[in-house]
């Protein structure tokens, strides 16, 4: 790795050195998802690359960000087990120790269904969250919007309502996308956990196939989408029928459509690709790094925060660049996921203690 002439300063305290603001104090907000009829995003406070930790799994946590003041406040989880939604697999127990949070997805046109249900259940929507136990799950949660009162529950709250376990015990998920409003979803899945770096390291600099992704239905259970391999499948959603999944070392997104699959080149080799994508209002939003071998330097499990140049970019749903934003040298790296709120973009990481903001005014 002596050819590697990326140099970073290690910028481990939270401050702005002018192009964007931070919000400090947070464990690798690595991933967004919009809460319906609110001004405010979960955040994901992922427990991070055992890779990056001397092979251990950090715990994270489940947060609520308002847009409206930039507070961040922790969610609680209420489990609610024996419900009768008949959401996820109904052998998948609630797992009540600490979560290991990863990508996330919300699905709003959710509608309980069931008996003896509250009338309440229907101003909520469905919470699909990848966790890092010993074998990778997904958990469901309801979230309600901040105009549903329960008498006796003061805090932000997330309800476990079920879960699915992955299909192998190396299972490594990365993002998930739910489908219907019985929990139907799409995941990534990023390698093999028991691959082991050194391989795992080779097969991402010869942009050799480290993972899929799986489809999982109620019915019928796990199978891999056809065609859908790749180096480092990481994020995924969906715009009406058209799915997308970004691949991290492919340097770009691929869109399957009716059967077929269509690949679009972000980022030459090396030089990045795309981490976690996005849909709002109808526009997908990609955001990774600019930088592939110099992200190595950022391994060190002591660094905090990790400034490697990054971009985000909105696409149309036909993949037109509508948009295009590109950052270095700024006290913000190793960017995953971006989110537009009126004039700004957020930014999360998958290895930092905060979220940053850009204000394009100032473009």
């Amino acid at each position: 790795m002596a050819a590697c002439s990326y140099k970073y300063h290690n910028i481990d305290e939270c401050k702005s050195l002018g192009t964007l603001d931070l919000i400090c104090g947070l464990q690798n907000p690595e991933d967004f998802a919009k809460i319906p009829d609110e001004e405010s995003l979960i955040i994901s406070q992922f427990s991070g690359l055992p890779e990056l930790n001397n092979g251990m799994t950090l715990s994270g946590k489940l947060s609520k960000l308002s847009l409206l003041n930039n507070k961040v406040t922790d969610y609680k989880i209420s489990y609610l087990e024996n419900n009768d939604l008949g959401i996820g697999e109904e052998d998948c127990l609630p797992s009540k120790e600490s979560i290991y949070p990863h990508g996330i997805d919300i699905y709003e046109e959710f509608t309980a269904n069931g008996n003896a249900l509250s009338p309440f259940l229907n101003e909520s929507s469905l919470l699909a969250v990848v966790n890092h136990l010993e074998i990778s799950r997904i958990e469901f949660f309801l979230v309600f919007p901040e105009y549903v009162k329960f008498s006796d529950i003061e805090e932000p709250t997330l309800f476990w309502v079920g879960c699915v376990k992955a299909p192998k015990k190396n299972t490594y998920f990365n993002d998930v996308v739910v489908v219907n409003e019985r929990g139907d979803f799409f995941v990534t899945h990023q390698y093999d956990k028991d691959l082991g770096f050194n391989k795992l390291l080779i097969k991402n600099l010869t942009q050799q196939n480290t993972g899929h992704v799986y489809e999982w239905t109620k019915e019928d259970g796990f199978k891999i989408l056809k065609n859908s391999g790749g180096s480092w499948p990481n994020g995924i959603e969906m715009i009406d029928e058209t799915l997308y999944v970004s691949y991290r070392m492919n340097g770009g997104i691929g869109i399957f459509r009716d059967g077929e699959r269509h690949n679009l080149k972000v980022r030459n080799y090396l030089h990045g690709g795309p981490d976690n994508l996005l849909v709002v209002d109808g526009f997908l939003w990609a955001a990774g790094q600019n930088t592939d071998l110099g992200a190595i330097e950022c391994i060190d499990p002591e660094l905090i925060q990790c400034p490697t140049p990054f971009f985000a970019i909105k696409f149309d749903k036909n993949m037109e660049i509508l948009a295009e934003y590109n950052l270095e040298n700024v006290a913000y790296g190793a960017v995953s996921v971006t989110y537009p709120y009126e004039d700004l973009l957020y930014f999360g990481s998958y290895k930092s203690d905060r979220i940053a903001i850009l204000n394009l005014d100032n473009e």
